[in-house]
């Protein structure tokens, strides 16, 4: 019960915050994984922007990921759009926006924290859109940089799923 606690109040504040949109506003990288289910084997992180038109491209392939594994696979998305200059809550709304356009369900975090603590806790330089798979543990088990292609991402998360089909 005590795992599933930060998850609700996770919930609860994605529903204040945004419309349809699973979108809540973090400015502390280490807090995304708070919002993984508790439930999932592999937990996949999308670092992404409205500006990037790969990262675009790539939202119905994210959704069919989450859509094939149900509860296993735990898919969170992770906005940079709030490092472009310009209205926090206008930029917000257009992600929100997106997002429910797109039919996301997956929960997506708006970072507004320092892009440089980011990417270290992530690993990454900066370059989007990249996903990382990790464990209940927070073991990195593999990673995307760049568009994924859907096929092979479902095919590679079988495997760390350990199962063939």
């Amino acid at each position: 019960m005590r795992a599933f606690g930060p998850f609700a109040a996770f919930c609860l504040s994605v529903a204040a915050t945004a419309g349809g949109a699973n979108l809540v506003e973090l400015n502390e990288p280490a807090k995304i994984a708070n919002s993984f289910s508790a439930k999932a084997s592999v937990r996949v992180v999308n670092v992404w922007a409205t500006w990037c038109v790969p990262c675009v491209e790539e939202m119905a392939d994210l959704r069919a990921i989450r859509s094939t594994f149900g509860p296993e696979v735990s898919v969170i998305g992770v906005s940079l759009d709030d490092m472009l200059p310009g209205d926090r809550q206008i930029s917000k709304k257009k992600v929100a926006a997106f997002l429910d356009r797109q039919r996301i369900a997956f929960p997506n975090v708006y970072y507004v924290g320092n892009s440089d603590a980011l990417g270290e806790f992530l690993r990454f330089d900066g370059a989007i859109p990249i996903t990382i798979a990790f464990d209940r543990g927070g073991r990195e088990l593999w990673r995307q940089q760049g568009r994924l292609d859907r096929r092979k991402t479902i095919s590679t998360i079988r495997k760390l799923l350990g199962r063939s089909r």
